[in-house]
């Protein structure tokens, strides 16, 4: 029961950024959250600065968004859960250019007040080391 509720948000949560929901998107999330995300700086802290890079994600992405979530893994004790997977990110910018890339994401839920809130997030994408550059092509 557990794992079914924590996928419902986690589905909820990606048909909210794909409609530009932001109420919709903060709702997954701890007011305390911590979160290590794409763009600077290297760590958010407080469920303000979330939703603020949420904004400019979609400020960045005036034109249409879509977000899916792939290869979803769930594992919960006591609680506690963790989730990882895949996340495939497409949005349209002003200009008509269109970002598309894929995600490894990383997130601690935590039971608080009886609902399961995302504490801490992680997200990322794979880096050539020796040139220094992330590589945004790959797809799973």
């Amino acid at each position: 029961m557990t794992e079914a509720a924590i996928r419902e948000k986690v589905e909820h949560w990606a048909k909210a950024i794909s409609e530009k929901d932001i109420d919709g998107v903060m709702s997954l999330y701890a007011p305390h959250i911590v979160s290590f995300d794409l763009d600077p700086p290297f760590r958010y802290s407080g469920a303000e600065n979330k939703r603020r890079a949420w904004e400019k994600f979609f400020q960045v992405h005036a034109g249409a968004v879509s977000y899916g979530v792939d290869e979803l893994s769930i594992v919960v004790e006591a609680d506690t859960a963790f989730v990882h997977s895949l996340n495939h990110v497409k949005g349209e910018q002003p200009s008509g250019v269109v970002n598309e890339l894929w995600v490894r994401w990383t997130a601690c839920f935590r039971r608080v007040a009886g609902e399961w809130l995302v504490v801490h997030d992680h997200a990322s994408v794979p880096v050539d080391v020796a040139k220094g550059q992330a590589l945004l092509h790959l797809k799973p």
